[in-house]
């Protein structure tokens, strides 16, 4: 018992160290993309941390599994290097006793990622999508902030809006300036502007009523004024890929199993698939962590990687032939079943070849024993 606590201990605060690690990496990544995104005025810099905040279920699923194996990696990786596997082993625990151990971690962890991708996710995500779909919240209307001058484009744009009229969805006292190449100023004034047409269709204007153009060259007498009524700028869309698998993924557990189309077909395979990933690779991660003292715990730690980065690769791989050729969702399982062997053959492969060699051992010898026989 006290050498299942010791072991459970060493993997499970390993497992969480790395998986804090890994959370903080991905989540500093899309970060960055969301205030590039902010910076290009296509999302509002007030809901960049709000964002980040309601994926942080959606990225748990895919990185609880690496830490796991991580985790299990450089702790059995240690007591190999400092020789207390070796006593351990000599206590009579064997392989089977370790996968034993090892599995309560991972269970627990399967659990986890199981709650996840089935509840957690799907409700974080349609948080993510009802902001997204805010019109305050995105395109033309996200480089807007009451009061403030913003910059768009390298400084070549300016945007000012005095106020907003939430119930309107609309912003009052807009003011934009665009500097030109040729070194020509366009300011334009406008009492309100509002986003009109549709987003999902790919014609979104920002209309502007009641306002003035002022176009011309600073410090010259050559300009042009003029007045409009209504003054409207299409909105170039960005991509839409993004919101699309957004939209699959938020869908409950419930929906994507009334539904018959392939996206969501794949999509409900891929939630019930993550908890596996995470048995498999505990099972891998316990047989490539043997190591020596000499070769040291990190020196099987970049082709483990390369093995989960395989594994997850065949399984999106296999999600995306789902979703577009229609491929059956068995693809999906026959991948699990593939890396479980090849766990298997890693885990058992020092007994087989022992086994084997034994085998040859003995048949040599009993070959040698009747070759004497027939001498004498």
């Amino acid at each position: 018992m006290i050498l299942f606590r010791y072991l459970f201990k060493e993997v499970l605060q390993t497992t969480l160290a790395v998986s804090l690690i890994l959370l903080l990496i991905v989540t500093s990544g899309r970060l960055a993309k969301y205030l590039a995104q902010s910076s290009a005025g296509d999302l509002s810099s007030n809901v960049v941390f709000s964002v980040i905040f309601f994926r942080i279920p959606d990225f748990l699923p895919l990185i609880l599994p690496l830490g796991l194996f991580v985790g299990v990696l450089l702790a059995y990786g240690r007591l190999y290097v400092d020789s207390e596997m070796i006593v351990i082993s000599a206590s009579g625990i064997g392989k089977s006793r370790l996968v034993a151990i090892t599995a309560l971690p991972a269970v627990l962890i399967a659990l986890l990622v199981a709650y996840l991708t089935l509840v957690g996710a799907p409700a974080s995500l349609q948080k993510v999508q009802s902001i997204l779909q805010d019109p305050t919240n995105s395109n033309s209307l996200a480089i807007l902030q009451e009061g403030k001058f913003q910059e768009s484009d390298q400084g070549k744009r300016i945007s000012y809006a005095e106020s907003f009229d939430v119930s309107n969805e609309a912003v009052n006292g807009v003011w934009l300036i665009e500097y030109r190449d040729n070194g020509s100023v366009m300011l334009l004034r406008a009492e309100t502007g509002k986003l009109t047409g549709s987003a999902d269709i790919g014609s979104q204007y920002f209309t502007l009523s009641n306002g003035t153009v002022y176009d011309g060259f600073v410090g010259r007498r050559d300009y042009q004024i003029s007045q409009f009524e209504s003054y409207s700028q299409k909105i170039e869309q960005p991509s839409q890929l993004e919101k699309i698998q957004l939209k699959v993924d938020a869908k409950t557990t419930q929906e994507l199993l009334a539904s018959n189309t392939p996206a969501d077909i794949a999509a409900l395979h891929w939630r019930l698939s993550l908890p596996i990933v995470v048995l498999v690779v505990a099972l891998m991660a316990l047989a490539l962590s043997k190591t020596n003292q000499r070769s040291g715990r990190y020196v099987k730690m970049l082709p483990a990687i390369l093995i989960y980065l395989f594994y997850i690769v065949a399984i999106t791989g296999a999600r995306n032939l789902i979703e577009t050729q229609a491929q059956t969702p068995l693809l999906i399982w026959l991948v699990h079943a593939v890396f479980f062997l090849v766990a298997i053959i890693l885990l058992l492969g020092e007994n087989i070849q022992n086994a084997i060699a034994a085998r040859l051992f003995a048949s040599r010898l009993s070959s040698k024993s009747s070759s004497q026989g027939a001498i004498s």
